[in-house]
């Protein structure tokens, strides 16, 4: 094991708590619970893959990054510590809050909450979604885009630290991204300069088939909570559209995603980012 095995759940803080409900549950298909922090989003038979905590602020709290085992999480804390980053041992409450046996904390360079963890919960009752969703987790919650202010620090600690490695990235007029991957999922992280007052540019639910984007953009859309078209991107060809969240970042949602072969995949360079669709029916930030 290099690093991360999967982007295993995010926590986001919003002032907005009906409006997540309505979104995930109604719109989305995921299973929302309500819990002493706020609400749990379930896409899978764990306890939670999305916290949603009250808060003033309308943006990413944490990320948690999954390894198998306490030899791992060890390794990687220690590689992280030589690297000069800070990470410590999260006593056995703060794991319990997360649902997780063992988790290691610390940040990023841009000062983000970064957790590593292994053995998260599994629920005692089944995953029901309200409309039939079936996700696709077995990679992970799916993926974030983040702004960053240090771009090339960005980068140095998830590649060097976490051992993400980078698929590829698309040159535009105006900046660049970068996508990110820890296992065949084409991208659990992206990054593009350009931090400003937020940091979550959005986050992905993948699903599993075609006509499931199609039923989901059309609730969304019934509520004007579109962000954007259905499109295909050109990198790794998710068929998806991206919904309004609370607070003005955006959730795509999409199916068919690249899968990437570590012994045979050659980075590349595009210059759009879809070969057709998405276009913005709402500003988003």
């Amino acid at each position: 094991m290099n690093g991360v095995r999967t982007l295993g759940y995010l926590g986001i803080t919003s002032d907005r708590l009906d409006d997540w409900r309505e979104l995930a549950g109604s719109l989305l298909g995921a299973q929302v619970t309500e819990q002493g922090h706020g609400l749990d989003i379930r896409l899978d038979q764990r306890t939670s893959r999305v916290q949603i905590m009250s808060g003033e602020h309308n943006d990413l709290a944490f990320a948690g990054w999954e390894v198998a085992d306490d030899a791992e999480i060890e390794a990687l804390a220690d590689r992280l510590k030589a690297q000069g980053y800070k990470f410590d041992e999260a006593s056995p409450s703060d794991a319990g809050h997360r649902q997780v046996q063992r988790m290691f904390t610390g940040e990023d360079p841009d000062g983000n909450r970064v957790e590593l963890f292994h053995s998260a919960a599994v629920a005692g009752e089944p995953f029901v979604s309200p409309h039939q969703v079936k996700f696709e987790t077995h990679p992970g919650v799916g993926h974030m885009v983040l702004y960053c202010s240090d771009l090339p620090a960005m980068l140095e600690f998830y590649c060097s630290g976490l051992g993400l490695r980078v698929t590829d990235s698309i040159h535009l007029s105006s900046e660049v991204i970068y996508f990110l991957r820890c296992n065949e999922r084409h991208h659990s992280l992206a990054l593009v300069a350009g931090k400003n007052q937020y940091t979550l540019q959005h986050i992905m639910f993948e699903v599993t088939d075609i006509d499931e984007v199609g039923a989901a953009y059309e609730r969304c859309s019934d509520k004007e909570l579109a962000q954007t078209t259905l499109g295909r991107h050109s990198n790794d060809n998710m068929y998806s559209f991206y919904a309004l969240a609370p607070g003005g970042f955006t959730i795509e949602y999409g199916c068919g995603g690249r899968l990437i072969d570590d012994a045979t995949h050659r980075g590349a360079s595009y210059t759009t980012t879809s070969w057709w669709g998405h276009r913005d029916l709402k500003p988003s930030r």
